[in-house]
């Protein structure tokens, strides 16, 4: 955005990848600011914390999917917006790694409690029914109200899904509270200020992500010069840059959850963040329909093939991620987890596959 300000219809390739580093600070500090808030919350009010980090941090945090998604659905690159949304995915479940690297001592999954196993599967089956649409969408996008009627059918399951996961992550994890918290303990109501915090912050990464967005759409395009001036194309910038962006909030509100001890709420945060993503469809819905396009999953810059591999990654990758905290091995390699490493070379292989 501001690149072009400057240089114009022709921006150099450093300029865009500092702006986007400039504009990734601002939602680092926004989110750093955020984890602090939530984990008060969670213990002023007597929740739980991974639903505190399912509900509070997932939703503020995800709200650059949200943005990105929306404006580069009205710039009429859709294709982004999937990539980024599914790459998000992704690199939230990569953020294990991360949270495994400062702990060290094996998986971190081992140590968790058994209420983020619900979230993750909710997660992949919202992954899941997305994709599916994704598919059948391009299956019968010359039949045009079929594929429109598939389309409203997930904007009406994916919701459904969503809050109906709320909760049962809330009862869960209130049934498993409720044996160990100290019932005549008072809960403390959070001042004013604390919700003016959270609206602050909130609407710093809605104007951070919106600009990444933008920068994002020209970086799509840009010619690369150790690439052979071949661009690196919309897929690969939405699953790659904007979604590493874009989960900048995630990875540090974990980190900092980590930092206070609370392994729960960053992993609520991160399976939370998956569900949320996912939940960005329907906005993107109402988006296209206001532009007046028939077909959202659809279109000259959708790449089927591409959109299904990015949306099939995040699946194996929490697959894998549901397995560790099922099987709970305190095995490591160096300092992490096995579920760590398998995170870390199936999405270094995915990677690989989008940009080819």
């Amino acid at each position: 955005m501001f690149t072009q300000w400057l240089y114009g219809d022709s921006p150099t390739t450093w300029a865009l990848l500092l702006e986007i580093m400039v504009a990734g600070a601002i939602v680092i500090a926004a989110g750093s600011r955020l984890t602090r808030l939530a984990d008060r919350l969670a213990d002023d009010l007597k929740l739980g914390s991974a639903w505190v980090g399912m509900l509070l941090l997932a939703t503020v945090t995800s709200l650059p999917e949200l943005v990105t998604g929306c404006t580069a659905v009205w710039i009429e690159n859709t294709g982004m917006a999937f990539a980024a949304i599914y790459g998000s995915c992704s690199f939230n479940i990569v953020i294990i790694v991360l949270v495994n690297a400062v702990i060290g001592g094996g998986s971190v999954l081992s140590g968790a409690t058994a209420t983020h196993r619900l979230p993750s599967v909710l997660g992949t089956a919202l992954i899941t029914t997305s994709l599916i649409a994704v598919m059948l969408v391009g299956k019968f996008a010359d039949q045009g109200v079929t594929a429109q009627l598939i389309e409203l059918g997930c904007v009406v399951v994916i919701p459904a899904i969503y809050f109906c996961g709320l909760v049962m992550v809330n009862r869960f994890e209130a049934n498993a509270m409720a044996t160990v918290v100290d019932e005549s303990a008072e809960r403390v109501r959070p001042p004013k200020r604390f919700y003016w915090a959270v609206g602050i912050l909130s609407a710093i990464l809605v104007a951070s992500s919106w600009w990444l967005a933008q920068v994002g759409n020209v970086l799509s395009d840009h010619p690369i010069g150790v690439l052979g001036g071949r661009s690196l194309g919309a897929t690969f910038v939405g699953a790659a840059f904007l979604a590493i962006a874009t989960s900048l909030p995630e990875i540090v509100t974990s980190l900092a959850a980590i930092k206070l001890g609370n392994v729960n709420l960053a992993l609520g945060n991160i399976f939370g963040s998956n569900m949320f993503n996912i939940f960005v469809i329907p906005f993107l819905k109402g988006v296209s329909l206001l532009r007046g396009d028939a077909l959202l999953m659809h279109g000259p810059d959708f790449q089927l093939p591409q959109a299904t591999i990015a949306g099939l990654l995040p699946i194996l990758l929490t697959s894998i991620a549901m397995a560790g905290l099922t099987y709970g091995t305190r095995r490591q390699f160096f300092r992490f987890g096995i579920d760590s490493v398998l995170i870390a070379v199936v999405y270094g292989v995915g990677m690989i596959l989008l940009l080819s």
